[in-house]
């Protein structure tokens, strides 16, 4: 079922449950970066985060740092409702500057695709929470530039570019 929520679509349905789930969520990742990344308000923020980082043409791997910045440090991490598991399309997450691991994961794929960035992306989920080692619980971004890995976890202040999670206990790549 969709609906217009003030210019925007949403969509409500079932996910199935596991890795089942896990693939099907990671396949509306997907789109949601793709069709967000040909949105002039996602092509407009990207570029902005480069001209204010200072960005030199041609350099992916700092255009990948000033939009990775970008998101880690401008949108607020806020979590889903309590039990429902919500994806927001990337124009969405600007207009409201807050998102969770996966709606931060969804806009910095789609800022990057915006503006070209000759990168191979990918959404990687991994196993984090010790409590449930056998579930993943957490997506961040890995782009593979000049044949060089470089994961993109904004979710926390400290994070920096490349840093991923110690020893996760899963962890699964997604191809954008």
């Amino acid at each position: 079922m969709y609906e217009r929520v003030g210019g925007f679509t949403v969509r409500r349905g079932l996910l199935p449950s596991g890795d089942r789930g896990t693939r099907k969520t990671l396949s509306y990742m997907r789109a949601l970066a793709i069709a967000g990344s040909k949105e002039r308000e996602v092509r407009e923020a990207a570029i902005d985060a480069l001209n204010r980082a200072g960005v030199r043409d041609h350099d992916p791997v700092a255009e990948l740092g000033a939009l990775f910045r970008f998101v880690r440090d401008d949108i607020r991490f806020t979590g889903d409702v309590v039990g429902v598991e919500t994806l927001q399309g990337p124009r969405y997450t600007l207009h409201l500057m807050a998102g969770d691991c996966d709606d931060r994961a969804i806009l910095l794929a789609a800022l990057a695709r915006s503006i070209g960035v000759p990168a191979e992306l990918r959404f990687r989920v991994i196993g984090a929470d010790p409590r449930r080692p056998a579930r993943y619980s957490h997506v961040y971004v890995v782009a593979q530039v000049g044949g060089k890995q470089i994961p993109m976890d904004p979710t926390y202040g400290e994070n920096r570019m490349g840093w991923q999670v110690p020893r996760p206990s899963r962890l699964g790549d997604f191809r954008l």
